[in-house]
């Protein structure tokens, strides 16, 4: 029941939750090589040659040495590395089956960590390939059987939880590495803030995520779990477990049934008690309640970060929350807040500050290439509003502007994920290497107070951290710590004094370090972390505080404490304390990989899953492909027809391996047939290609998301009867050209908004016949967004209009979306206007059983306008429509988000087509930016 269940909600949805990828994303001039071995194929640009040798090292090892956990079964995985992005990330999925690794390396190492980046994505991502590799079992290897690789996806979610998944693999990360999530404090900071803050939510809550209260997500939660089962119940625990759960052992809520079975206890009681072992260790810190500067906002999370202190006493931050959009404040001493601007899009929320002037990188894609990114550096002025942008086509990261407001110093990545600290002036020219490294990572660099040096942060492979101090006159170098395996970030300068945040004995503290004593000094903490403190003339310290309400300014008294900081230790937990697999990535590799070329052509077509459908009156049978690259898609599909008894086999392509990107189409129809009267009916065979070109590009930067498809397309019909047709009819064939613009823009958009407050969507297409006959329809469609009354409201007003010919040779497919309630029609003429307005009406926060949650509830009060004309006749039929719209956004099984709704319409002439004038609907799951 619940798989069937899943298994429709997901077809409804169209397989939307696999879009990790990007098609198309490489230039063509890129060229690839492969390891290939019998447990991975790593795929890699030229010029990574170590890093492939060393993913492939080490998942040889995971594979060999630790697959116990999991099972013992693997089927080889191609792993592709992308060099061109600045998202630090990685993936693997079914559907086609393939991993990619982004190989940015993460500037704030509080979140993920400081070790080499490949590294972390090896031990991390390979645990899904170990995953999926033995989850194919009983009714999810049927399912795969019936679906393919889509199948094993859509069942594997219905029994095991994502939350598994992530905190698997964190755990993972934890074992077999001196670092790994299960070691940073600030990981822990989400569920121990609920815990500080006597928030107590629901399981159901904590597995699917609320509108208006802050829910971590499903990596903390799954590790909080997986750590648990592993500590309590041993090491195989999840392994027993998973392979019921992934073969519906029990059928119905496999995973609950399964930790039932293999711990003795109820899911819910398991749940209960992990989150006891934890609170247990956490009431020893428990925290008097302290001054706080910013507020906590009703049914809203609202975050206050990065706060600096101005010449006059304010403070500059940068605040976030769930109703608006991102942007830099000014809060005053009274606490009277003043947006100075909107941020740009940006690679993070991290930003400098110095005399009157904010630094900060935003993001910027290639227009063409998916994959390849850039971060640039903008300089807003506080009090004119204006702003500079330094670079273009760089990845920069952050920056700094000097006190004197005339140089700028920045960490560059390039492409070969080499480091360095890049100096230029506040024109951003004259740009000068100051330090630069093949294997280290460098991260926020600061002037010191005179703007002769650079404070800065360093990393090693390993990932131990380190401060040091160069002199800009003579590159002289002082270390100011060590290397050590712990966290460091956040610096901010204060006359001789660096103030930064620290990982130290399991919380994440302010500290400082005093250049003229050359001490260092514990200043001050918070159970669920400190981040990035301002010191004033008096001994304050003006603090980001990591809450259950979102990030607060709190007020904290220096401590000046001289202290050492301790490195990072396993935190709560006694297994994954192992030496030897702590050690994992230390041991040197025995394996002698040989290099070779990849060919793009290789395994092109990659037919990965199938899928059996009937929409009455056709059943269909589709077979779905996509090479590992992904540059090249296809679908091959067979369909039946009951009502004609005819049978359509079809093929569909396109490659994007190109700046253009080729698209192919044929379909072969057999037996057509049409009534003409009741002695008489016509068969025949319809041959109908197509070959076009499509050109996809991304205008997207600074505060907009911009995209512009450009496709046009030659199709061919033709059309021989059958039987005794073809003795009175003859054969046609004719040749239509089909050519589309689709363009879109909108800002940024929070949680709370339904829709981005400004945004575009424009489709126009044509067609017509170019040989023989008449016929053409030209439709042309758009839908404009803008604020509602309130911060979380929109008004959509959309538009319509369609023209095509009379002569009656030719009808083309018609998508005119006439006025809400109305059944289709096909005029000449035809154009309409649509208003409406969408605001939430409750966030319920409302699970029943396991099986469906309601995060919000929503109302489209909305009014439609239609013209309908008959060029024959000249007369003009007003269709209008009146009613509203009533979404539920909700998420099913705990996984599968799906919005639908019910929509009233009443028709106000509904009589001149013969309808009635109330009309009720079930509207399908729908997405973002349609209704």
């Amino acid at each position: 029941m619940r798989f069937g269940a899943w298994l429709l909600f997901t077809l409804l949805a169209g397989f939307n939750y696999l879009q990790a990828q990007t098609f198309g994303g490489n230039p063509s001039s890129l060229k690839w090589k492969q390891i290939d071995t019998d447990t991975v194929r790593v795929i890699f640009p030229e010029g990574f040659d170590s890093t492939g040798i060393r993913i492939a090292d080490i998942t040889h090892k995971l594979q060999r040495n630790y697959s116990n956990t999991i099972g013992p079964s693997l089927r080889k995985v191609s792993i592709v590395l992308q060099k061109e992005g600045i998202l630090s990330n990685g993936y693997v999925n079914l559907a086609p089956y393939r991993s990619e690794f982004y190989l940015m390396p993460p500037q704030n190492a509080f979140e993920l960590g400081a070790q080499a980046w490949p590294d972390n994505l090896s031990i991390h991502e390979f645990r899904h390939v170990e995953q999926y590799s033995n989850f194919n079992r009983g009714l999810s290897k049927a399912a795969s059987i019936i679906f393919g690789e889509e199948g094993q996806a859509v069942a594997n979610s219905a029994s095991i939880p994502n939350w598994f998944f992530e905190g698997d693999a964190v755990y993972n990360e934890t074992l077999l590495s001196e670092q790994g999530r299960g070691r940073i404090p600030f990981f822990f900071n989400a569920y121990r803030s609920l815990y500080f803050g006597d928030k107590h939510y629901s399981y159901m809550k904590l597995r699917n995520g609320s509108y208006k209260n802050y829910v971590p997500d499903h990596y903390r939660l799954g590790y909080l779990l997986v750590a648990y089962g592993r500590e309590k119940y041993g090491a195989d625990f999840w392994a027993k477990v998973t392979h019921d759960a992934a073969g519906f052992k029990p059928l119905f809520y496999p995973l609950q049934g399964s930790v039932k079975k293999y711990s003795g206890v109820p899911f819910k009681e398991f749940v209960n008690n992990a989150f006891s072992f934890y609170k247990t260790q956490w009431q020893a810190d428990k925290h008097a309640d302290q001054h706080w500067l910013t507020p906590v906002a009703s049914n809203n999370v609202v975050n206050y970060q990065y706060p600096y202190l101005t010449s006059d006493g304010k403070l500059v931050v940068f605040k976030s929350s769930y109703k608006r959009l991102p942007a830099f404040y000014l809060i005053d001493k009274n606490n009277n807040e003043q947006k100075i601007a909107v941020r740009d899009i940006s690679y993070d929320d991290y930003f400098s500050y110095n005399n009157g002037k904010i630094i900060y990188e935003f993001w910027k894609p290639d227009v063409r290439w998916g994959y390849r990114e850039y971060s640039n550096i903008k300089i807003l002025d506080i009090q004119s509003g204006k702003e500079q942008i330094l670079t273009s086509k760089k990845k920069y990261f952050s920056p700094d502007i000097a006190h004197d407001g005339k140089k700028v110093a920045a960490v560059e990545v390039l492409v070969d994920q080499s480091s360095s600290i890049m100096l230029m002036d506040d024109k951003g020219t004259n740009r000068q290497t100051v330090i630069s490294s093949k294997q280290n990572i460098y991260s926020y660099p600061k002037f010191t107070a005179d703007d002769r040096g650079l404070f800065y942060i360093e990393r090693n492979p390993k990932g131990e951290m380190r401060i040091q101090k160069i002199d800009l006159s003579t590159l002289k170098i002082t270390d100011v710590t060590s290397f050590t395996n712990t966290i460091i970030g956040f610096p901010i300068v204060k006359g001789d004094t660096l103030l930064y945040s620290i990982s130290n004995k399991g919380k994440d503290e302010l500290w400082a370090y005093s250049a003229s004593s050359g001490a260092h000094y514990y200043m001050a903490g918070y159970p669920s972390g400190l981040y990035q403190g301002a010191l004033d003339n008096s001994g304050n310290i003006y603090a980001a505080t990591f809450t259950a309400d979102g990030y607060r300014i709190g007020l904290y008294k220096a401590a000046w404490k001289k202290d050492e900081a301790t490195a990072l230790s396993v935190l709560y937990l006694n297994k994954p304390k192992n030496q030897e697999a702590n050690e994992l990535l230390e041991t040197p590799g025995s394996n002698n990989f040989s290099i070779k070329k990849y060919s793009k052509a290789t395994g092109l077509f990659n037919f990965h899953s199938w899928r059996p459908y009937y929409e009455q009156p056709e059943y269909s049978f589709s077979i779905y492909g996509e090479n590992v690259l992904n540059t090249f898609q296809s679908e091959l599909g067979y369909t039946y027809n009951t009502n004609e008894q005819s049978s359509k086999l079809a093929f569909s392509g396109i490659y994007g391996g190109w700046y253009v990107q080729p698209y192919l189409t044929v379909g072969q129809t057999w037996h057509r047939s049409a009534v003409y009267n009741k002695d008489t009916t016509f068969h025949w065979n319809e041959f109908t290609p197509q070959l076009g070109l499509q050109l996809p590009l991304n205008f997207s930067g600074q505060r907009h998301y911009t995209f512009l498809t450009l496709s046009s397309g030659i199709n061919y019909n033709q059309v021989n009867w059958t039987g005794f047709s073809k003795d009175i009819l003859n054969n046609y064939n004719f040749f239509y050209q089909s050519s589309r613009i689709i363009f879109s823009s909108r800002v940024q958009q929070v949680l709370q908004q339904i829709y981005p407050h400004w945004a575009q969507t424009v489709d126009v297409r044509y067609r017509n016949i170019v040989n023989k006959y008449s016929a053409m329809q030209m439709l042309a469609k758009a839908d404009l967004y803008f604020p509602g009354l309130f911060p979380t409201h929109s008004l959509v007003i959309n538009g319509a209009y369609q023209a095509r010919d009379t002569t009656g040779d030719y009808y083309f497919s018609n998508d005119f979306p006439i006025s809400r309630g109305y059944t289709d029609l096909d005029y000449p003429r035809m154009w309409k206007i649509g208003v409406n307005y969408h605001f939430p009406l409750v966030y319920p926060d409302l699970g029943i059983a396991n099986i469906v949650y309601f995060q919000r509830i929503r109302l489209n009060p909305f009014y439609d306008y239609s013209e309908i004309r008959s060029l024959r006749t000249g007369t003009t039929y007003k269709l209008r429509s009146t009613g509203a719209e009533l979404f539920f956004d909700t998420k099913w099984w705990n996984e599968q988000p799906v919005s639908f709704g019910i929509r009233y319409s009443r028709l106000i002439d509904g009589d001149l087509v013969g309808q009635g004038p109330n009309r009720w609907e079930f509207i399908l799951p729908v997405n973002l930016l349609s209704h």
